[in-house]
């Protein structure tokens, strides 16, 4: 029996990344294979807010984190596992993957980088440092796995193993659907962490002029200083808004399955959880055409936009509230392709043909 490594954060904090990997472990502790056995180690930033952007913090608790998680990281390679699986969202995080992995080569084991980032595309147009560096990482890696299918062509031009593997579906979702009371609301919502990055401002823009009947629901971590200059800005004070902060999964299904719109409008993504879920939930969703969301809401599943263009979010929000049957056909679609292609079966399929591909070499 094989021995695979699985290296990926766990919350705190909360983040796409962190929720796979306990989608992953969950499944794993009542499936198992006869042909591989499944170690996890803890990659998860401490120290910092995961709503933090500065630079300067970034790289300082980034040093930090880096130094100690290496020492882990090393005592479990000396237990010599025939495969190391790593997680990367990329940026500066790309350094950190060169160590982790040429480590792994000095002690003869193969490696998987797992992208977790849709930007791959964008960075091979711009050809920057971050493109220089994520090209290195490839070539020392044996594996290379990628979220969208634009990242998929990017790639294939420089690596020979590169494969797309999608999010799965939470079976705890699943677990859960039928036991949620719908009671359909005039709700706006939006599910993520409250920055700029995310699309928070234009979501607050796009709908300052609707109608006072529509409800703005924020479910997510915030800053205080973020949630009142929204308010500031954009608020109208007889709409309702509420900023619920984060929730357990159980209420934040219940929100959307109860919503009208559901509303994603990041600047950047790789394979967001919060469609998942909400492409399962039946969820009537707006979101911007970055990563892998135009894979998943393609074909009638869901309504793309721009990032950063309020005027086009505006217009596409109306028409959708405007016209029942069109959110009744796109939520449709997009439940009934979720529930048969995110399944967490079908990813661990595709998972394990790379972990015991590399294992039988």
């Amino acid at each position: 029996m094989k021995k695979i490594l699985l290296v990926s954060p766990l919350p705190p904090p909360v983040g796409g990344i962190a929720s796979w990997t306990v989608n992953m472990l969950k499944y794993f502790k009542t499936y198992s294979s006869e042909e591989y056995s499944l170690e996890h180690l803890n990659n998860a930033m401490q120290l910092r807010s995961i709503t933090s952007t500065s630079l300067v913090f970034r790289v300082f608790y980034g040093i930090i984190n880096f130094v100690s998680f290496y020492f882990k990281l090393t005592s479990q390679i000396f237990k010599r596992p025939d495969l190391c699986h790593f997680t990367s969202s990329a940026s500066l995080g790309l350094f950190k993957d060169i160590f982790f992995i040429l480590t792994c080569r000095l002690f003869k084991i193969d490696t998987v980088i797992h992208y977790r980032f849709g930007r791959i595309p964008e960075l091979y147009i711009n050809k920057g440092w971050e493109w220089r560096v994520l090209k290195f990482v490839n070539s020392i890696s044996t594996f290379v796995i990628v979220l969208d299918s634009k990242s998929l062509e990017v790639l294939n031009k420089y690596h020979k193993h590169v494969f797309l593997i999608e999010n799965p579906v939470s079976p705890q979702l699943i677990e859960l659907k039928n036991k949620i009371i719908k009671n359909p609301e005039n709700t706006i919502l939006f599910v993520g962490h409250v920055t700029r990055k995310k699309g928070i401002y234009e979501f607050f823009e796009a709908t300052s002029d609707l109608d006072i009947k529509y409800k703005l629901e924020i479910v997510g971590p915030f800053e205080k200083d973020v949630k009142q200059d929204l308010l500031d800005r954009y608020s109208n004070k007889e709409r309702e808004v509420i900023f619920h902060g984060p929730l357990n999964n159980e209420s934040v299904y219940g929100k959307m399955i109860n919503s009208k719109l559901l509303i994603l409008p990041s600047y950047t993504e790789g394979f967001p959880n919060v469609i998942i879920e909400g492409m399962a939930l039946g969820c009537a969703i707006i979101a911007t055409d970055v990563g892998a969301i135009p894979d998943m809401l393609s074909d009638d599943r869901g309504m793309l936009i721009s990032p950063q263009n309020v005027f086009q979010l505006n217009e596409v929000i109306k028409k959708m509230l405007n016209n029942d049957t069109l959110r009744d056909t796109l939520s449709t679609n997009a439940e009934s392709y979720a529930l048969k292609n995110y399944t967490i079966e079908n990813i661990v399929k595709k998972l394990e043909f790379i972990w015991t591909y590399g294992n039988k070499k």
